[in-house]
Formats: C-alpha cells, structure tokens, sequence
C-alpha cells in the first residue's frame, strides 16, 4: 500500500516536471524559429530534451510519499529555473547537480524556489574541477577526518586535518596536476559562497565548507556524480 501512494506521488511529480520542461522547450522553440534560424533552434530543442530526461531521471528516484500543495507550486517555479538554466548553456554534469537539488527537496517534503534559484546561480557556473573539489572537501569533512603531527602524539585541527588530507588526495591528478591547480581552484571559488578562508598559514590558506555548501550537500550526493 505504502509503495503504490509513494509511486502515485512520484508520478505526479514526474508528470509535473515533463509537462513544464515541455512548455518551456515549446516556447524556446518558438522564440528561435521567429529568428529563423534552424541551427538554433535544433541546438536549443536538443539541450531542452536532455535537460528534460535529465530531471526526469532524477524525479523517478525520489521516494518521498507525500507531497503538499504549497510545494508543488513551488515546483513549478524551480523546474521553470532550472529549464532557463539548461537553454542558458549550463553543462550536463551542472544540470545533474540542479536536478539532484530538485529531488533533494522534494524528498525532504518542502519545495523552496527561492533556495534553488540561489543555488542554481552559483552551481551553473562550477567548472568540473570545482565540483571534485567541493565533493572532496565536504566528503572530509563530514568524515571529521584527523591527520597526526609530525614526531608528535597531538593532531592538527579538523580544518587543518581535512587540509592536509585534500591535498594529497587530489594533487597528482588528472584535474589537479600540481599544486599551483588547486591553489587556482580554491582562488576561484571564492567567487561562491560555498568555501571559506578558515585558516591563514604562512605557505597558504585552508578553506572550509560554508553552511551553503553543507546545504547543498545535505541535498544531494556528491559521491554519485562521481560514479555516473
């Protein structure tokens, strides 16, 4: 009984979706044609359509069994957000982070347009590198992992710890060939809010997770991006 309404609800919201990421693929479509232009419009109808799947795809997981209508409402304005997204080029893996968010909330019971909206303008802009790396850093954080002192039996801080930790697990890497990479990445998300400079050291700086990035992660599952 339980998994034929949690299946009802999810088709619900799956119809939900479908129909308005149409609506907003027709529109594009239209808007490009009175252009007329064929390329663009090819262009525009096949980035909808995978966006589409994407979310679909992403909806067909949520198991949440009740869904209230202020909720749905909201729905609809976060799948219109999250269609401007995809036509506005966002990359596929950018896309599957949002449509995670979507079922994130929905899973949790309670859809917040104005959160996904905040969301979508830091997420939709996360080079691939940026995104190995916020996984990273949340993942060892949440691990609470602590790294020993050198010839000493004291440990440093979490924040030094998850530090110390991140970097050697992702310099030498295909997204982190050297140092001076991920010295660049941490310098360019700053431009987010989802690091923090926790720590001043005379060889660098240590950043943390901001509450915004634990929110995210709350959300969805960096460790899944990176199996697909």
């Amino acid at each position: 009984m339980v998994l034929s309404m949690s299946k009802g609800i999810q088709n619900i919201g799956i119809g939900i979706t479908a129909d308005i990421l149409s609506a907003a693929d027709f529109g594009a479509t239209n808007f490009i044609a009175n252009i007329g232009n064929n390329l663009l419009t090819k262009m525009f109808n096949d980035r909808a359509e995978q966006a589409r799947k994407i979310a679909l795809e992403e909806m067909s997981l949520c198991k949440r069994s009740s869904f209230d209508l202020s909720s749905a409402d909201q729905f609809v304005a976060v799948v219109y957000r999250y269609q401007r997204a995809a036509l506005e080029g966002a990359s596929v893996l950018n896309l599957k982070i949002l449509a995670k968010i979507m079922r994130g909330q929905a899973t949790e019971g309670a859809i917040f347009a104005s959160e996904f909206n905040e969301f979508t303008e830091a997420v939709a802009s996360l080079k691939t590198k940026e995104i190995v790396y916020l996984g990273t850093l949340i993942r060892l954080h949440k691990a609470k992992v602590i790294v020993p002192k050198k010839d000493s039996k004291e440990f440093h801080s979490l924040d030094q710890s998850v530090g110390i930790t991140l970097r050697k697990e992702l310099v030498g890497t295909i997204h982190f060939p050297e140092d001076r990479d991920l010295f660049s990445c941490e310098s360019s998300l700053q431009r987010t809010s989802f690091i923090y400079p926790a720590i001043q050291l005379i060889g660098g700086t240590i950043y943390s997770p901001t509450s915004e990035l634990e929110r995210l992660a709350d959300l969805i599952e960096f460790e899944e991006l990176f199996q697909e």
